[in-house]
């Protein structure tokens, strides 16, 4: 018998049987629930296993740890929830300040998402940052992301021509995470943080007029 062969929904080159890719999405649909329920802090695999209804061993045998786990819940909201809902304002024409649009708004998407409550916890944040920019499959999801966008507006004139894609989405994936992680050190008033966010992130990247 045949056995069906099928790609991962969520990062191109991932090849898995289609068995593989139903236990491992019960598992990815079902944990973001836990997270809510026990915060990260108490995030764990016997719980996620539990409900899934599936044995603690089978989580191991997709997710080699709690933190490839949570990786890879990030990495599937991203692509699956938040992308999506990005589309208006990444199409809107290429300028400074639509390209500060749709920064602002990923960072609006990421913000429902329960990670960020809890990285106010002590020693929380730091530890959630350094699972982001340690991993293979994270980075790759941001590229698939800001990739066409950067394309775009550097075909439109609007980006500096001496910019690296990949050094530049890894940069912005750490200016995102420092404003996710620390909402309140600029200041809480959303209109200055957008500012900040325009003179000091958007400025770095576009052509000077």
């Amino acid at each position: 018998m045949t056995e069906c062969v099928v790609r991962s929904n969520s990062l191109p080159g991932e090849v898995m049987s289609s068995t593989a890719v139903g236990t491992r999405d019960r598992i990815l649909e079902v944990a973001p629930d836990v997270l809510r329920r026990f915060t990260l802090a108490k995030f764990g695999m016997e719980d996620v296993a539990r409900s899934a209804g599936i044995a603690r061993q089978t989580v191991y045998k997709h997710f080699a740890s709690r933190d490839d786990l949570l990786i890879a819940m990030y990495v599937r909201e991203m692509l699956e929830n938040q992308a999506p809902r990005m589309d208006v304002v990444i199409q809107r024409e290429p300028s400074a300040e639509n390209l500060l649009d749709v920064f602002m708004t990923e960072l609006d998407l990421a913000r429902n998402y329960p990670w960020f409550d809890d990285t106010r916890e002590p020693g929380m944040g730091p530890r959630v940052a350094e699972m982001i920019f340690h991993s293979e499959s994270m980075t790759r999801a941001r590229e698939q992301i800001w990739f066409p966008i950067l394309q775009r507006y550097a075909h439109a004139g609007i980006l500096r021509k001496d910019l690296n894609l990949s050094a530049t989405v890894r940069w912005l994936t750490y200016q995102k995470f420092w404003l996710l992680f620390h909402p309140d050190v600029l200041s809480e008033d959303e209109l200055e943080r957008r500012e900040y966010v325009r003179q000091f992130i958007i400025a770095a990247l576009v052509e000077r007029t």
